[in-house]
């Protein structure tokens, strides 16, 4: 079964490196991404800020 495309833009060095992380852990990505989801529904609104502003300047940084 072929995995669906993302309707989303990432950089593929932030993606190869969550690639390697996850394979260093012995973690399966599908697993670690929705447990990641789950985490931030579950965060206040001013940590979901943070980590929106945080994955701003990393996506930001890579484009220069």
């Amino acid at each position: 079964m072929a995995k669906a495309k993302r309707s989303y833009y990432l950089p593929e060095k932030l993606i190869k490196a969550f690639d390697k992380e996850c394979e260093k852990g012995g973690y399966v990505r599908e697993k670690v991404v929705a447990a990641s989801i789950y985490n931030f529904l579950q965060s206040p609104p001013n940590d979901r800020h943070k980590m929106f502003s945080h994955l701003d300047s990393l996506v930001s940084k890579s484009g220069r």
